[in-house]
């Protein structure tokens, strides 16, 4: 539970003295302890509030609706990233219909896998104190986003793969698709998805808590849309700018031609070998191209992505109560 309430939190009891005159300020301004004043945790029994049938179908429209309204960002992204020119008359739009479908059942699978690890977190954190602390909070949301993003690789792996492929024209779809391709394809796309839900969730559900300490009086259930979707896309922001480098290197697996007998043993040195060949290129710089783009795709993305997500969830909660 929050240590002040909500409107002592906002306007503060403490007077302060300058000069010959008097002034009031927050509380938190005085409190030398707190070195994160503003994220002051709502109640354990609101963060255990979970629907799992509205996170499924909250998950699907908001994966199906950012994919198609930012594909031709995600497409222009993936032509930057590849080293082989797409030819001139490609289609910006091609492979959208195979990348609906599966953004609609990864994010669903996503979002269900990190609600329930983030409850399961949570209780184990909170099952000897009614308090939660800001590290157990962070670490229980890191490891439910991280599991959520292993969980979703399954099926955003082979669907990746047959989409970037698609978007750039490169070696067409190459079916039947080496086995050593998708195995890498698999390890680059979750090590970029981790470190991309490690940064991005815990940011998100923190710009929630500040948010909902001003707006919905510490509920974060009942925060607006608009706020939430505003908090997903600051977070989608800065946690794309850091992992561009990651994309990259998938994007470079994806589009691999297939390996003969004698490379496929060599399976696991193919993501060093990745890295290895875009530094030699264009050294640290090289690691960022498409960096812009993926960004903005990011931060729109985080916007329509978790906005829609917390519409339809909200939608859905309102009918079964």
């Amino acid at each position: 539970p929050c240590c002040r309430k909500s409107y002592e939190f906002r306007m503060g009891p403490a007077v302060n003295t300058v000069g010959h005159g008097r002034w009031c300020r927050p509380a938190w301004l005085m409190d030398e302890v707190s070195f994160m004043p503003a994220l002051q945790l709502p109640r354990i029994e609101r963060l255990l509030t979970t629907n799992y049938s509205a996170a499924l179908l909250s998950g699907a429209v908001a994966g199906s609706t950012t994919e198609l309204i930012l594909y031709l960002l995600d497409c222009l992204k993936t032509r930057k990233q590849s080293s082989c020119a797409p030819p001139k008359a490609l289609q910006l739009y091609r492979g959208c219909g195979i990348a609906l479908a599966g953004a609609a059942t990864a994010s669903a699978v996503f979002f269900v896998t990190y609600e329930f690890m983030k409850k399961r977190l949570l209780v184990e954190a909170a099952s000897s104190h009614s308090q939660l602390s800001r590290i157990q909070f962070t670490c229980s949301v890191i490891g439910a986003s991280v599991v959520g993003e292993v969980a979703a690789s399954v099926v955003r792996v082979p669907i990746d793969l047959m989409k970037q492929r698609l978007q750039t024209g490169c070696h067409c779809l190459a079916l039947p698709m080496s086995s050593s391709i998708v195995l890498a394809s698999f390890q680059a796309t979750a090590l970029r998805d981790m470190c991309q839900s490690s940064l991005q969730y815990p940011l998100y559900e923190c710009f929630k808590i500040v948010a909902s300490n001003w707006v919905s009086e510490g509920d974060v259930n009942h925060l607006p849309v608009g706020v939430a979707a505003v908090c997903g896309s600051a977070a989608g922001l800065i946690s794309a700018t850091f992992t561009t480098p990651f994309d990259l290197i998938k994007t470079r697996v994806n589009l691999r031609k297939s390996l003969s007998e004698v490379e496929r043993t060599k399976m696991k040195e193919l993501i060093f070998e990745e890295v290895a060949r875009v530094y030699r290129s264009d050294g640290l710089r090289g690691f960022f191209v498409g960096a812009g783009f993926r960004a903005a795709w990011m931060s729109l993305g985080g916007f329509v992505f978790l906005g829609s997500f917390e519409l339809t969830k909200s939608r859905l909660d309102s009918l079964r109560s």
